[in-house]
């Protein structure tokens, strides 16, 4: 028995005919991303959602990744922090971007030769935000090696199969309405959720436009710095975590493409924040704490075309 997952890039395909460069850097930012990871003590619990020791198998292809692990709570906090990481890499460029209607369109500055000196210059290029959908199976699941072609010399490399496989692959692809499911959402099936211990438990909560799954609350992941919080810390946690880093760039990302037909999209990245605060607390004497915070930014943000529908 194991875990699979298998997620991708949302807009990739978009990024790749409009801006190849900066679809390059979309994949380049995660691989970054896991070289920041595992950076703690070993035997550590505190951290273990900030390692990838759970990783057994992390195989990218093209926009895509697969991951086998045989630890569910660990994988499904790892996996968070991955995400979460992967679009805080450049989430700074939405929250302040230099063009609003544009947020993936930054200045780069470089060195060039002008007569004979170095001169500073800005040049134009694209960061398009980093953001994975997709879904996780539990069940049965096989490693093996098949031979390949690699740069013209035959290597093995691993290969997953199994229900868990094909589980995952049925949970990136759950429709709503005759639709795939929008944002970038992961989910997974109570298989998983009842193999999770209780702190893990505290970021999957019930999908919440398919309630018959559960969703892996990666906008969460931060929360789960501590397991006795004070009101200083709560207050901390959702000026930072709630608000800066995830609320204001997509927020921004909303508003640049509500006209467009990758509106839902964000609009769900936003609920999936907000319901990721909501959960975590709820049952807690902050959640009064919080949802008073969540209206407040709602409304710091200009969010009152949607707030009927980030809040229920």
């Amino acid at each position: 028995m194991g875990i699979c997952a298998y997620i991708d890039i949302l807009g990739f395909k978009n990024f790749v005919n409009e801006n190849s460069e900066g679809a390059i850097k979309v994949l380049q930012n995660y691989q970054v991303q896991l070289q920041f990871l595992d950076k703690f003590p070993e035997g550590d619990t505190y951290t273990t959602p900030y390692k990838t020791d759970s990783f057994n198998y992390l195989i990218p292809f093209s926009d895509s990744i697969f991951f086998y692990s045989e630890k569910p709570s660990e994988f499904v906090m790892q996996l968070s922090n991955f995400v979460n990481g992967s679009f805080s890499f450049t989430s700074d460029v939405f929250s302040n971007p230099e063009d609003a209607e544009h947020p993936e369109n930054v200045n780069e500055r470089g060195a060039v030769m002008e007569e004979g000196k170095v001169v500073m210059k800005n040049f134009p290029a694209k960061w398009y935000p980093l953001l994975f959908r997709g879904g996780i199976g539990f069940g049965d699941a096989r490693v093996m090696e098949l031979h390949c072609i690699h740069n013209g010399e035959k290597k093995k490399t691993p290969f997953v199969f199994g229900n868990s496989v094909i589980e995952a692959v049925k949970m990136e692809t759950v429709q709503v309405n005759n639709e795939n499911i929008k944002g970038p959402r992961i989910l997974c099936t109570s298989e998983l959720y009842n193999q999770l211990n209780e702190r893990a438990k505290k970021i999957v909560h019930p999908a919440f436009d398919k309630p018959e799954f559960y969703e892996v609350n990666w906008t969460a992941v931060h929360y789960l710095m501590t397991d006795d919080p004070n009101p200083w810390f709560v207050n901390q946690l959702l000026v930072n975590d709630f608000y800066l880093h995830m609320l204001v760039p997509a927020s921004s990302l909303w508003r640049a493409y509500r006209n467009t037909v990758t509106e839902l999209h964000y609009r769900n990245f936003i609920k999936l924040i907000v319901k990721g605060v909501q959960h975590y607390f709820s049952g807690t004497v902050y959640l009064n704490q919080v949802n008073i915070y969540i209206k407040e930014s709602i409304e710091k943000e200009n969010l009152f075309e949607i707030s009927d529908y980030l809040l229920n």
